[in-house]
Parts: structure tokens; C-alpha cells; sequence
């Protein structure tokens, strides 16, 4: 770690700490200065050249006006990130060259006198002869070249950086004297000399033809053909060269954050980037909260799009940076104007547009504010009360979120009034650990989630220390859960006809063998399932409609037999693994566990024939749909409506589950 002077800090002491965190009135710390920059990387958009920079010039539109403050600081980021990138590629080329590949090729030449190679038949009856010249024989010779399809893409590659080093150069605030400076003429010369190696040069002109973006990911797919027939021998740089390459066209960082230099220019950049990092911050505790994916920054964020979008069974949510509140709905317009009609305007830093599932478009503003503060920010917050007051924003929903210095989370201020409002202050800190920012945030992500509708969950710890990605993944399927059913208790008279409709598909004596809790969630996904957008992610209705599969094996093979016993609990936990123990069970195969699960199921006088039947159909349930629900991953309204299909549509697995766990033994309790 560096600091603004790029000196090394490494280890701190009890009293470098403190130095570390320590901030002047309006700047932030150098630790929450690296901080704010590793975690706002990706959404800064500094890539290597956002994968669309060709390598001819562009004709450059003659803006007038200044760049704002947000360009600078994404054009001084840019010219650290394409040093890190160019250090990264220099590695690659290095052990490109040596050891190259190469294919023999066929050259025409000229040998004068004498004859000593494969005549060239077509040059030389086409070729008039006679005169007293010297006599020439046209030859063809077998060559080493070099330019193979990887060998053009790695010069691609490096002109492409060197273009990028001058470019990010050019629009940044670096002057002649500076290190930014120097760093790039040192490392635009180290990429020169490497370009004028035989290998490079001889196929520069065939990487220079490349102009289009079609074009390039044509050679891409070549090499990567090539690769995986393993005709290039010495594979390994390559194979990381494509790699690299499909990143940085896919609008990935082209380098992690801690490869970057981050010695910034100083703390002038402080008040946007703390402004970046909330909202970046506040995208992921959103996602999360929601059980979505990990936001994706969208392209067009400074233009016209929310530079954030969710969605998921309870509704939508659009997160906005600094645009007015008219240009995000055209609910609301400024109550104040001059005489001359002119507006008292504004631009709030985050509007989030919330949109629950049938109802009427809210609002929400915050304000990140690069300021600490030991009291009650009252200034901030009257001046989101200004906003909310001005543009009619009902219920009044806002907040400010202050800059501290504090590792401990400090509570939240939350007021509200008698319509519904709610004002937040929320103080964070971009060096503090990921629970205390969470913890930080939650007032905030609650009042936001609350606006459609939506309850989240208390988390839940782990139950290992270090917490396995499958009970990460569980995690995440009880917390769709709790939020489906949440939702749907609230909203009982819309899932009135879905429920209906599950009845008389499954019959009565069914779907009456389902908990309350189990039917409100089937309900809410066969609701939410048939309105959301066909490009939303469904993965909430995904994982509701597993739930009654899940519930009825749990409830008649599994409780009874793992009760009392951690072990047993634990290794049934996933869906997976209780299919497996089930299926072993059916069979007569399997450990203690499913030799226990086999006399409950003798017990219950099941036909274990026909619950082995079935285990096919529960294990593509799970692998197909509920794993990658659980993992946040986006499942396609096709996705969706095939598991409708197979749970209570033509493929009656729901049914045929409940006939074959239902007890014909007068003994069974």
C-alpha cells in the first residue's frame, strides 16, 4: 500500500494507523482514499479502452465546455490503469517471445546464375527470356514466419497498450514534469524496443489491419481454436493473452486493484470519489439484500440510464447518479418557479426510482457528503428535505450519508413522520471492514427495499466459521424464502387467484399438505413468475416453486430422521444431498443416514421402487434451476415457465412426489 506520496506504508503501527486514518476537513484518509478507489475500480469505468478503442484515430467532437470534475478524475485513474496494464502485458510478451510459435511458409525469390531450389513452374513460362541480361531463376523457398494468429494478436495487443498509454495521457491533467508523466515515456519506450523484435515486427502489418471489433474477436476465436487443438505448443502465454484480451473486450479491469499505482493526485479528487464509493457501496448492499447478482455499472449511466437497475418478485428498483429528479420521473415536477416560469431545479447525487409489483412509482434521494461530523448533520438533512418538499416526492424518503474515520459502526439517525416519511443519516467509512459498512447501510437499504414492499431478512451467521459456498448458497435460498413469503403475507388478496389456481392443478388434498408458509411462497412465485419482465432475473419464483418439492421430502423422509442429530441435520442441509440420501435409501445403498431414512420409509409402507423413480427428477430440478438460483446467478423467464412446467404443469412432479411419499401403513405417525 502507498500513500498520496507514494511512499511504502506496509505493516502499521498502533500510531501509523492513526496517521492513516487520520483526514482533514473535507478530504478523506489515505487508507479510505485506497479503499474508496479498490472498491469503485469497476464502477469508475476505467478499463483498457472499455474494449472498444481501435487503433486509428477517431475524429474528435469540438466540445466547448470544460471537462467536470468526474472526467478528470476518470482520466487521471485511466493513465494509472493503463500503467498497470501495460506492466501486466510486458510479463505476457516476454514469455511470448521466448519461446514463439511459428509455421513454414512458401516464399518466391530470385537466384541468379544458378539453379538450386524448387523452380517456380508459373513465373517461369509466363516469364519472356532472351537478351544478354544475366540469367534468373524464379525459386521457391520454405520459410520460418512468424506470422502465425497468436503472434498477430500479441502485436495487436501491444500496439493497442501502447495507444492506450498515449491516449489516457493526453486527457489526463498530467504535466511534462510530472511521475504520471515520466512513467508512461519510460514504459511507451520499454514497448517501442519490444515491438522492433523480429517476432513483434514481422507481424505488425497483418495487426494493423485489424480496424474493426468484428474483426478482432475473429482473430480472438482463431487463437482459441487453436488452443484448444492444442496445435500451439508453448501455450501458456498465450492462453493468458486471450484471456486477457476477452476481459478487456468484455468491459472487465483489465488489472485487479491492487496492481494499480494508486498514488493519486493528492486529495483534490476526495469529494467524487467518496461520492462514487456510496454509490457503489450502495448498489451491492442492494443486490445482496435482494438476492440478485452483483451489479454490472451500465454503460450508458452518465447519459440517460440508471447507472443500477434491480429487479426481482416484489418489484424494481433504478438507481440514478446525479440526474435531476424531472429526468428520472415525470411524477414529479419543482413546485417553486421564478416569474418567469424558470423552475427551482437541482441535481441530488442518488435518486432511487422504486416500482413494486402493481403499484405506483416512489422516490428516494440521497446525498453523500465528504464531510464528518460529531453532531447531527441538520444541514444536510434539511436540504433533502428541501428537495423532497420542492418536487413532491410522497412519502418523503431520504437521506445523507456522512464520511467518518471510525472502524465501529455508529447507529444510524432515523426520523420520521406521520406520512409514511423516513430521514436518514448514515455515517460511513470506505476503510472500515465489509460488516461495518454493511451495518452502516442497513437503515438505508431497508427504508429503500421497504418502498416496494419488500422485507428483508435478519441475517443469519454461518454456521461454519469460514462458511462453505454451499452454505452461502443455502443461505441465500432461505433469505428468497423469507422475503417471498414476507411479501406475500402482505399481499394476500393478489396471490388470492394463484392460489386458486395451484389448488386445482394439484388437487385439494395436495396442496392442504403444504405449510401456510409453503403455499403463500408457491402462491407469490406463480404470481410474480407470470408478470415480471421477460428480461428480469427469476430466480426468487425459481426457488418458491422448489420450495413445495423441497418441503414435502423434508417433512415426511427427512425431519423426523436427522432430528436431534447436528451431523445428520447438517449433511442433509442442501437439496442435493437429501436427494442423494433419499435415492440411496430407495435402494437399499448408503450410510447410517439413509438406512435410517429407508426404515422411515419401510414405516411409512412407501413403494420404494416408485420414490427411486422420481430421483432423477429431483436431481434435475435442483442442478438445473435451484443450484444456479442459489448462487445468484440470473435464471431466464424460459428458465422459469420449464420448471412451472416440471413441478405442477404436464410433468407433475409435485403430484407424483406427494402420491409417492403419502403413508398406506396404518403404523406410520
Amino acid at each position: 500500500m502507498t500513500d498520496h506520496d507514494g511512499e511504502w506504508l506496509g505493516e502499521a503501527s498502533s500510531a501509523d494507523t492513526a496517521l492513516l486514518e487520520h483526514a482533514p476537513g473535507g478530504a478523506l484518509s489515505s487508507r479510505g482514499r485506497q479503499a474508496a478507489i479498490e472498491a469503485s475500480l469497476g464502477l469508475l469505468g476505467v478499463y483498457f479502452a472499455a474494449g472498444d478503442q481501435q487503433l486509428v484515430d477517431r475524429a474528435s467532437g469540438s466540445r466547448a465546455e470544460q471537462p467536470d470534475e468526474l472526467d478528470v478524475i476518470l482520466a487521471g485513474l485511466r493513465v494509472r490503469v493503463a500503467l498497470a496494464a501495460s506492466n501486466r502485458l510486458l510479463k505476457i510478451l516476454s514469455d511470448v517471445v521466448a519461446r514463439p510459435t511459428f509455421r513454414y511458409e512458401l516464399r518466391s525469390t530470385e537466384q541468379v546464375g544458378a539453379l538450386s531450389g524448387a523452380l517456380d513452374i508459373n513465373r517461369w513460362v509466363t516469364r519472356s527470356h532472351g537478351g544478354d541480361q544475366e540469367l534468373t531463376y524464379p525459386v521457391l523457398e520454405v520459410r520460418r514466419g512468424a506470422r502465425t494468429p497468436e503472434n498477430v494478436l500479441a502485436s495487436y495487443a501491444l500496439a493497442w497498450i501502447r495507444e492506450e498509454l498515449r491516449r489516457s495521457l493526453a486527457v489526463s491533467i498530467a504535466t511534462s514534469g510530472s511521475v504520471e508523466y515520466r512513467a508512461v515515456r519510460q514504459q511507451r519506450e520499454r514497448l517501442g524496443r519490444l515491438a522492433q523484435l523480429p517476432l513483434l515486427a514481422g507481424s505488425a502489418p497483418r495487426a494493423t489491419e485489424i480496424r474493426t471489433r468484428p474483426a478482432l474477436d475473429r482473430l480472438m476465436a482463431q487463437v482459441q481454436r487453436r488452443l484448444q487443438r492444442r496445435e500451439i505448443p508453448s501455450a501458456r502465454p498465450y492462453s493468458e493473452l486471450v484471456e486477457w484480451m476477452s476481459a478487456c473486450l468484455s468491459g472487465l479491469p483489465a488489472v485487479d486493484p491492487g496492481d494499480v499505482d494508486l498514488a493519486l493526485y493528492g486529495h483534490q479528487f476526495d469529494n467524487k470519489l467518496f461520492e462514487l464509493w456510496c454509490l457503489g457501496t450502495l448498489g451491492r448492499e442492494l443486490a445482496h439484500a435482494m438476492n440478485v447478482p452483483e451489479p454490472i455499472i451500465n454503460r450508458a449511466w452518465r447519459r440517460e440510464a440508471a447507472a443500477y437497475s434491480f429487479e426481482n418478485f416484489s418489484g424494481r428498483i433504478d438507481v440514478y447518479f446525479q440526474r435531476s429528479i424531472p429526468s428520472v420521473t415525470k411524477l414529479s415536477a419543482a413546485r417553486w418557479v421564478k416569474e418567469d416560469g424558470r423552475p427551482l431545479g437541482g441535481i441530488p447525487d442518488i435518486v432511487v426510482r422504486a416500482r413494486p409489483l402493481g403499484g405506483t412509482e416512489r422516490l428516494a434521494v440521497l446525498d453523500p457528503k465528504l464531510r464528518q461530523r460529531d453532531r447531527l448533520p441538520a444541514e444536510e438533512l434539511y436540504k433533502i428535505l428541501g428537495y423532497l418538499q420542492n418536487f413532491g416526492i410522497e412519502p418523503a424518503v431520504g437521506g445523507v450519508l456522512i464520511y467518518t474515520t471510525e472502524a465501529e459502526p455508529r447507529p444510524a439517525d432515523v426520523f420520521h413522520d406521520d406520512a409514511g416519511g423516513t430521514l436518514i443519516s448514515a455515517s460511513l467509512n470506505p476503510s472500515a471492514s465489509p460488516d461495518v459498512v454493511k451495518d452502516a447501510l442497513r437503515d438505508v437499504v431497508t427504508t429503500l427495499l421497504s418502498q416496494i414492499d419488500l422485507v428483508p431478512p435478519t441475517s443469519t451467521a454461518a454456521s461454519d466459521a469460514l462458511g462453505s459456498a454451499q452454505e452461502l448458497a443455502e443461505d441465500t435460498v432461505e433469505s428468497t424464502r423469507t422475503l417471498l413469503a414476507s411479501w406475500g403475507n402482505a399481499h394476500l388478496g393478489e396471490i388470492r387467484p394463484s392460489r386458486e389456481r395451484i389448488e386445482a392443478l394439484v388437487g385439494e388434498k395436495r396442496w392442504a399438505a403444504l405449510a401456510s408458509d409453503v403455499q403463500v411462497m408457491m402462491a407469490t412465485a406463480d404470481l410474480v413468475g407470470h408478470q415480471l419482465d421477460p428480461t428480469a432475473d427469476f430466480s426468487g419464483p425459481v426457488i418458491g416453486m422448489c420450495a413445495a418439492i423441497e418441503h414435502l421430502i423434508y417433512t415426511q423422509l427427512i425431519q423426523s430422521v436427522v432430528a436431534g442429530n447436528t451431523d445428520w441435520a447438517r449433511q442433509t442441509r442442501t437439496f442435493g444431498a437429501a436427494v442423494d440420501a433419499v435415492g440411496l435409501a430407495a435402494r437399499g445403498k448408503g450410510s447410517t443416514i439413509s438406512k435410517s431414512i429407508r426404515a422411515r420409509m419401510e414405516l411409512l409402507g412407501l413403494d420404494l421402487d416408485v420414490v427411486a423413480s422420481l430421483e432423477s427428477s429431483w436431481h434435475r430440478l435442483n442442478s438445473t434451476y435451484r443450484v444456479p438460483a442459489a448462487h445468484r446467478e440470473v435464471l431466464s423467464r424460459t428458465s422459469w415457465q420449464q420448471v412451472y412446467r416440471l413441478v405442477i404443469g404436464a410433468e407433475t412432479l409435485f403430484a407424483r412426489t406427494y402420491d409417492a411419499l403419502q403413508s398406506t401403513s396404518p403404523n406410520s405417525s
